[in-house]
Order: C-alpha cells, then structure tokens, then sequence
C-alpha cells in the first residue's frame, strides 16, 4: 500500500483524487479513503458508500492489473448525485 502513495499516478482535482498504480495479480483492487476533513464515522462510512457505488458502475473503465486509491474530501459527499458523477466520470476523460 505504501508503493502505492509513493510511486503512483495521480489523476483528478479537490474534492476527489484517484491514485493508480500496475500490480502483478492481473486484478484490479481499490482503496477507499476519505481524508482528515471527516470527523464522524458516519461521514467517513457514507463517503465509502459513495466511491464504492461509483465504481462499481463503471467498474468497465477502469483497466485490469492495476491498484487504486480514491482519495476524497467531506465536501465530496455533500454534492448532489449528479455532480458526484461528474466529478467521478472527469477521471476517465482525456487531458487536453
């Protein structure tokens, strides 16, 4: 995990990052992390909730053989589901 946080990509902006990095295994695996900006279990728990939603729609758009860690802020779950999604689906578009 810590290979991870030291050598991976990063990609996205506040309120959510995603962090990515090749495995061996040929499976991709996530890492679910909300930041020190949620005080509450229950906010940190709902943040999860959220990212494991997400990805588990567009679980096709993520390549396989890879480790990820989606880092988000509390503010991230206070947005509108719609806005959640665009700021999720901004990880998948091309960088001009």
């Amino acid at each position: 995990m810590q290979e991870l946080f030291r050598n991976a990509r990063k990609v996205g902006t506040f309120p959510l990052r995603l962090l990515s990095r090749k495995n061996e295994t040929g499976k991709s695996y996530f890492l679910f992390c909300p930041d020190k900006s949620h005080k509450r279990a229950v906010d940190r728990n709902r943040t999860k909730r959220l990212l494991k939603e997400l990805v588990r729609t567009h679980l096709s758009q993520f390549p396989a053989g890879m480790d990820f860690a989606i880092l988000a802020h509390i503010d991230f779950s206070k947005k509108s589901p719609e806005e959640r999604e665009t700021i999720f689906q901004s990880f998948f578009q091309k960088p001009q």
